[in-house]
């Protein structure tokens, strides 16, 4: 359920903010009306307890809050943001003094502030400080200069990283923090910085000249762990980078989409939309891990990085839709294209955040399973039949696939065990003997099985889109007569996806005639679902093999997902039953082979980058394993984060978008993509040994390609995703 704070704010956005953004941002003036307005709304305090005067959100719903200010104006978030990380440095690790005397403060906006990290000479390496604090009987005297401090002229207070032990090895342990507060004259603002965007708030050069800072501001009362308290507080800030990429690109996005409905769609609409569906995903899971008090620096290093590169990518993208006029400063475009480069750069670089990722990933999860990583909170029967497909694939398939693959040989074996555990009966009601399983776990089976096999996947989605489609819209007698066998796979299914196939009125039913390329399972299925035009509309038939006027080609080689056994099936005059025509929108009908590619993608993606992270521990290069090399570490960051990316966007589309094909497409999309990007990059680390077919990794390439072309190719399925986006019925 939406906080109405989340829907105050977006009206306050709308009504307050967007009216004057464009002249406020354009004079570099700070916003003291809307920041009082803020002070009004409480959200200096979203995350200070009610026992300190603050909201007590959730960091979810912080995330939506500063991803609604930024679809107004970005530099609003950062008025809050730098002040909330303070914040919560003093709420976490403070003492219960130091608590009761900041916390009502800041939560009500009087005393604000923000960070003091960035020096000069130091910027991601925050190791590298040289302010100093020294202790003079009760209070410490602070020297240094630090860059790039939010609300450093209109701040009041800050949390600041200083050296308190600088002979102390490593440098981290003697680093100690402090809150610093506006007063002492030692302190003063050396300049504001202009900059490219992310202007009205002030960023600012901090002088500290012999300042004296209270003992009583030592935050935590002892001295040395300042790093860890900084480090911990930049979680929540990476969030909030994240969410207000999220907002910044909800904004381009819906300044596209009204292009799109007076213009006609642009099919670049549909990838914009993808990437900020996924980056709000990336952010809500990062955001609910914090809420449950999980470590989640790896899940918010990937919320940051995929969020900011996105938004810059929309950011673009936008511009591009627009053609010249988005570049004009009376338009909102401009200023989200200036504004996106902070993000890849604020909280520490994009480069230096790809490395921490990599070394989180190396030391943290290993090869944790894939599907399971981002639904520790799911239900325990989901978990236990996923966990049980993931033992079968490590067991059985992953054994003898490289045989089944160099032989171009259907898998039949592998077809029967996977019948033995009920899997082609996922989407069958349980009358019929099938599962009865939701999409959302059917999915996540599927992309376990593709982590073993491609071709073991395409086989089930098509079972699985097959059966699903008799499930929901056939007759009830024809379900009472193909379901049974159809849930123990002695019947499978296929489905027509391409070629142009008519349809006529007989005074007995339908004929079919037409030819339909490459269907996949056409070997081994005993019925096909096939899309066509009847009565001016698009409907489904039930076609069986054996129906008089149906042939079934020779299986046809390809370059991946060998042995799935593709052919050409044509219908001439083929006759069917008036009894075969399926009820119901045919769209719907093919959603899950949408979304069974897209899981079968994110399989063979997940299968790649474990394949990659052990050869990179194995394989010494220059003296130390190539995963201690940081050309290294940035690939395996990108193929993780993606990764992670494509599968909340496939389980969100499973999980709620009933039949939705805009958001099985986009999934699809995206999640296709991802995996031709990352079997690639796995590819690039093996070297040559990802060229030979001794590794998996040469199929894994082979087999991703494939999937950028079904059930439609990605040209076609981005035009359809944007028309339907663009759609003034939406």
């Amino acid at each position: 359920m939406r906080d109405p704070l989340i829907d105050a704010v977006r009206a306050f956005v709308d009504e307050e903010v967007n009216p004057v953004a464009l002249s406020l941002e354009h004079a570099d003036e700070y916003p003291h009306r809307l920041v009082a307005r803020m002070r009004e709304l409480g959200l200096f305090g979203c995350l200070v307890p009610r026992a300190y005067g603050g909201l007590g959100l959730s960091v979810r719903v912080y995330a939506g809050i500063i991803e609604e200010l930024c679809r107004g104006w970005m530099s609003l978030a950062g008025v809050i943001n730098s002040h909330t990380m303070m914040t919560l440095i003093v709420l976490d690790h403070g003492t219960e003094e130091q608590r009761r005397r900041f916390l009502p403060r800041f939560a009500s906006g009087d005393q604000r502030g923000g960070l003091c990290l960035t020096e000069p000479h130091a910027g991601s390496d925050v190791q590298a400080i040289r302010t100093v604090a020294l202790r003079r009987d009760d209070a410490y005297v602070v020297t240094g200069t630090k860059m790039f401090v939010t609300n450093g002229r209109e701040g009041h207070a800050f949390a600041l990283l200083a050296l308190t032990d600088p002979a102390m090895s490593p440098r981290h342990r003697g680093m100690s923090c402090f809150i610093v507060e506006k007063g002492h004259p030692g302190l003063r603002v050396a300049k504001s910085l202009a900059k490219l965007g992310y202007k009205g708030v002030d960023t600012a050069e901090l002088v500290f000249d012999d300042v004296l800072v209270p003992a009583a501001n030592l935050v935590g009362g002892r001295e040395g762990r300042g790093f860890a308290h900084v480090m911990s507080g930049l979680e929540a800030g990476r969030i909030n980078i994240a969410a207000r990429c999220v907002g910044v690109a909800q904004a381009a996005y819906e300044a596209s989409l009204r292009h799109c409905r007076a213009h006609g769609p642009d099919p670049a609409l549909a990838d914009i939309a993808a990437r900020v569906t996924a980056a709000r995903l990336l952010t809500s899971w990062a955001a609910d891990m914090k809420d449950r008090g999980d470590r989640c620096d790896l899940e918010a290093g990937m919320a940051k990085l995929y969020a900011s590169e996105s938004a810059q990518h929309v950011a673009g993208a936008a511009l591009r839709i627009h053609g010249a006029a988005g570049q004009l400063e009376s338009s909102a475009l401009e200023r989200h294209y200036r504004d996106t480069p902070l993000m890849i750069i604020g909280e520490g670089t994009n480069e230096i955040q790809r490395t921490l990722i990599a070394r989180q990933l190396l030391e943290r999860y290993g090869e944790r399973p894939g599907a399971l990583l981002l639904r520790d909170e799911g239900r325990d029967e989901r978990r236990a039949m996923v966990l049980a497909v993931r033992q079968f694939v490590d067991k059985e398939i992953a054994p003898v696939v490289a045989d089944h693959e160099s032989a171009a040989r259907y898998p039949d074996e592998l077809v029967a065990r996977l019948a033995e555990l009920g899997i082609f009966g996922a989407l069958i009601p349980a009358v019929y003997g099938g599962l009865a399983l939701d999409a959302g776990t059917a999915v996540m089976i599927v992309e376990e099985v593709a982590r073993g096999s491609a071709t073991l996947a395409s086989i089930v989605v098509a079972h699985l889109t097959a059966s699903s489609a008799i499930a929901r819209f056939a007759t009830p007698a024809e379900r009472e007569r193909l379901l049974p066998p159809m849930s123990r796979a002695e019947m499978l299914g296929a489905v027509v996806t391409r070629g142009a196939i008519t349809a006529g009125r007989t005074a007995s039913g339908f004929t079919l005639s037409g030819a339909a390329p490459t269907v996949e399972l056409a070997a081994h299925a005993a019925i096909f679902v096939v899309p066509t035009i009847a009565d001016d509309r698009v409907v489904c038939f039930l076609v069986p093999r054996d129906a008089e006027g149906v042939r079934v080609d020779a299986p046809l080689g390809t370059i991946g997902t060998r042995g799935l056994e593709r052919c050409d099936v044509v219908f001439r005059g083929a006759r069917v039953a008036p009894e075969s025509l399926l009820g119901g929108d045919a769209a719907a009908a093919l959603t899950f082979m949408r979304l069974g590619t897209a899981a079968t993608a994110v399989g063979v993606a997940q299968a790649a980058f474990e394949a990659a992270l052990r050869y990179s521990r194995e394989r010494v290069a220059f003296g130390k394993p190539i995963c201690q090399h940081q050309a290294i570490q940035l690939k395996l960051a990108d193929m993780a984060t993606w990764t992670t990316a494509a599968r909340l966007l496939t389980s969100q589309a499973a999980d709620a978008a009933g039949d939705d094909a805009i958001t099985a497409g986009m999934a699809r999309i995206e999640a296709s993509e991802t995996a031709a990007m990352v079997t690639l990059e796995a590819m690039r680390i093996h070297g040559g040994y990802g060229y030979v077919s001794e590794f998996p990794v040469e199929r894994y390439y082979r087999d991703a390609i494939g999937l950028v072309l079904k059930p439609l190719d990605n040209a076609r399925e981005r035009a359809d995703v944007a028309r339907m986006l663009a759609s003034p019925a939406r």
